[in-house]
Formats: structure tokens, C-alpha cells, sequence
């Protein structure tokens, strides 16, 4: 369309300065206005075309993913071989697009196009036309693809006719749980030890022998069967069954401190909450497959969101769907409220493995005060998520000015000061990045799941 415009504008400047070749100019226009006819007539328009569009229900964030679209065009409607056809898509903003289809073939986005450029295809006169795209999800929720326009551009290039097609797909962007795979191969081998867990294992809450190995270093010496030592002439220790039946409650903070964006690479764009999340179903996924019963609560000034211990199969989908969509809030946390409304609403005695960052210094002591309420009916971990940016500023690995590390190295020697205050709480505290969280959370829980 827009070349039949520019010939068009061209012959009528022509017509006007060169009145001697006017008749050939407006046989000239004549013709072209009738190979535009012509060229309509053989483009039917795109409402007719059959369109579907299909994405997963379900992806993980930063996970990348696929959107296709299905166009078949019905012979008998008139459709001729070899229609150029461009799609646009609206898209949320969290969806980056990562590629898209260019001639058949799959081709980088637009640069300095949000949308990422059209998908362009050639569609044939019976069959069908898939268009792909692969977008990747930078924010948890429900985001979605909006409305379509097709474009069609007829056989002599002259004329294109174009719709607008309305609809909305929607994606749930779950925490990606990226090393669970590894974290329960990890928690089911004996590597545990090397990060300092002793392995006892019990069930039912009493000791029952179930073998006899040799000694590890780090085993605890009460476990040593003195009597098997002397008949073997090397150390050797008692092995219990498993403990099932223990209740885990993973507390996740999503104030103000916990939106500071900490990842870089696949995880660029991750924030502390995202991290935290990440690391709690992934852990929670550990102590369900051992049996436990494993809840999960969500706060910041209140309770966000809150399940009850489960166990079974279908616990971890359920605790995915209560958080995944829960972004960090603008306001500061109360762990000490949270606390409070957790004992009321759990009873009985349970492990609290609490991931949040460490409080100001205004307010380290309350968040102390809060958690030795907090242990006084269960047991309590306590996760402080450092920023990395931080570390890196205080380190002075970027190159920062010297005001500026001097202003880094003063918010850490903060937060080392409000770490060792949250110590004497009597809880067990862990300092730690939040992309490198789960194992040493994991291995902390293994240790006093003892």
C-alpha cells in the first residue's frame, strides 16, 4: 500500500510540472489504479483466515518459552499461494521477547522495538502457517499476550489488507525452582557432611537402630558403638531410621528490604523475594519428599499469604500457587507480628525457617526481641539475605570512588553489627547471598531436623 501511495504522489507532481505528458500520466494512473483493484480482488481479507494461538499455562521465571500461532487459510475461500503475511502481537511489558519467526525462520527481535518487530511468514493455500515466538517472563504473576493484527499483502504487492484480531492468553510465572533437581540429589547423598551435617536418622520421634558403618568425621561421638569398635578395631557408629512426621514452616519477609534487585546472567533482574521464594519451595520440596508436613507463610506490615502444614504429592503445587504471584511491598516488615500470628494460628510445635534481610539499626532490636518470642514455642533459623551489589561496592571489585566504598564498607560493618545482635536471640542466624541460599539453609535445616 504504501508503494502504490508513493507512485501515485509521484505521478501527480509529474502531471502537474510537465503538462506535455499529462494524458500518459493519467493512463498511467488509470492502469495502476486498476492492477490496484485487481490486486484487492485477489487479497481476501484476513478475517477469514482460521487463527489459534497456544503457550503454556505454567512457566518459571527467566524461564524462556514458546508462543505459536496456527493460521490456515480455506482453499475454497479463495486464498492464492504465496501470501506474505506480518503478525503483531501486544505483549505485558514483563515479557522480553527472545525471538521470533522472520521468513520461516526464526530470527532476533527488533532492536529498539518493544514488541520485538512483526513475525513475518508466507502463507500457503491449504495448510498451515505457524508463526513462533519466544518470550522469557522478568516478573512473577499472571502476565499475558493481548491482540493480534494480520496483515496480508496481496500477489502484486500493490495492496495490503490488515485485521485486528482481540483476545488475551495468559502464563502464571512461577518461581523457577532452577537447582531443585540438584538440591534433592544433594539432600539424598551423603555430600551433606561435607558441609558439616551430622546424618542421624530416626522415626516417630524415637531412636530405632538401623545399621551399624564406620566413623566420619563430624559424627557425634555419642553415637559411637563402643562395643562394635573394640570387636572391629576401628570407629564405628550407630545408623537410625528417619524421622518422619516433622513440621516445617518456611516464613518468607516480602517488605521494602527484599525488593533490592540482586541477579546477573539467567537471573538478571531477580529480586531478594524472588530468590527467597525460589529457596523456600525448593526446601520445601526436600522436606516433603521426606515426609515431613511443610507450610508457608508470606509477610510484611501483615500476613500476606498462609498454608497450613501439608504433606502428600500435591503440597508443593499448593504452597507454589499461594506465593507466586506475591511482588515486595513498599512497606517495612513486622516479624514480630508475623510471629504472633503464626502461634495462634500453629499450635503445634514446628521449625520456623525464616528468610528476610537483617532489620536497620534502629530496628535490629526488635526484630531480635521478635525472634526470641519466636523460639520460645518453636524451633527458629533465621536467613538474613546480604545484597551482593554491596559486597561488591565494599570490596571495590567495580572500581567504585572512594566515597563510595567508604559508604559500603559503612552499611556492612551495620549489618555485621545487627547480625551478631540477632545471635545472642539464642536462634541460630546465617549470613548468606540470596542466589546461593538454599544450600547452606538446607544443610542448617538437616542439621536441627536432628
Amino acid at each position: 500500500m504504501v508503494r502504490s501511495v508513493a507512485i501515485l504522489a509521484v505521478c501527480s507532481v509529474g502531471a502537474v510540472w510537465l503538462p506535455q505528458v499529462r494524458f500518459v500520466i493519467a493512463l498511467s494512473l488509470g492502469l495502476l489504479l486498476l492492477f490496484m483493484v485487481f490486486d484487492m480482488l485477489l487479497t481476501p481479507s484476513p478475517r477469514r483466515l482460521e487463527v489459534q494461538r497456544r503457550m503454556p499455562e505454567r512457566v518459571g521465571l527467566s524461564n524462556d518459552f514458546e508462543r505459536v500461532v496456527s493460521i490456515e487459510a480455506d482453499s475454497q475461500l479463495g486464498f492464492k499461494e504465496g501470501l506474505e503475511l506480518e503478525l503483531w502481537e501486544e505483549c505485558s511489558p514483563a515479557l522480553e521477547v527472545r525471538a521470533r519467526t522472520q521468513s520461516g525462520q526464526s530470527e532476533p527481535p527488533a532492536p529498539g522495538d518493544p514488541t520485538g518487530g512483526p513475525d513475518h511468514g508466507t502463507l500457503p493455500r491449504s495448510g498451515v502457517l505457524e508463526l513462533t515466538r519466544v518470550y522469557r517472563a522478568s516478573r512473577r504473576g499472571i502476565e499475558g499476550v493481548g491482540d493480534l493484527r494480520v496483515r496480508l499483502t496481496g500477489p502484486l504487492g500493490l495492496v495490503q489488507r490488515q485485521v485486528r484480531l482481540t483476545g488475551e492468553l495468559t502464563v502464571a510465572v512461577e518461581p523457577a525452582l532452577l537447582g531443585l533437581s540438584n538440591t534433592l540429589r544433594l539432600a539424598a547423598s551423603e555430600r551433606w557432611r561435607d558441609l558439616g551435617v551430622r546424618h542421624v536418622r530416626r522415626r516417630g520421634g524415637l531412636t530405632e537402630f538401623e545399621s551399624l558403618r564406620d566413623y566420619v568425621h563430624g559424627d557425634d561421638v555419642r553415637q559411637v558403638d563402643w562395643k562394635a569398635f573394640a570387636r572391629r578395631g576401628r570407629p564405628t557408629v550407630r545408623e537410625y531410621q528417619e524421622e518422619h512426621g516433622q513440621e516445617l514452616l518456611l516464613l518468607v519477609d516480602s517488605g521494602r528490604r527484599m525488593g533490592a534487585t540482586t541477579a546477573e546472567g539467567a537471573e538478571r533482574g531477580w529480586t531478594k523475594l524472588d530468590h527467597a521464594l525460589d529457596t523456600a519451595l525448593q526446601i520445601a520440596a526436600v522436606a516433603l519428599d521426606r515426609g515431613d508436613r511443610v507450610g508457608v507463610c508470606v509477610f510484611d506490615a501483615s500476613l500476606r499469604a498462609f498454608v497450613p502444614p501439608g504433606r502428600g504429592a500435591r503440597q508443593l503445587a499448593r504452597l507454589s500457587r499461594a506465593v507466586f504471584d506475591i511482588q515486595h511491598s513498599t512497606l517495612d516488615s513486622d516479624l514480630e507480628g508475623a510471629l504472633r500470628e503464626v502461634g495462634v494460628r500453629q499450635r503445634r510445635r514446628a521449625m520456623l525457617l525464616i528468610l528476610s534481610d537483617v532489620a536497620d539499626p534502629l530496628s535490629v532490636d526488635s526484630q531480635r526481641r521478635a525472634l526470641q518470642v519466636g523460639a520460645r514455642h518453636h524451633k527458629v533459623l533465621f536467613a538474613g539475605l546480604d545484597d551482593p551489589s554491596l559486597r561488591h561496592a565494599a570490596e571495590g571489585r567495580g572500581g567504585e570512588r572512594t566515597a563510595v566504598r567508604a559508604a559500603a564498607l559503612g552499611l556492612v560493618a551495620e549489618r555485621e553489627a545487627g547480625l551478631r545482635q540477632l545471635a545472642r536471640s539464642g536462634v541460630r542466624v546465617l549470613d548468606t547471598l540470596p542466589a546461593e541460599a538454599a544450600a547452606p539453609l538446607l544443610a542448617a535445616w538437616l542439621d536441627a531436623r536432628r
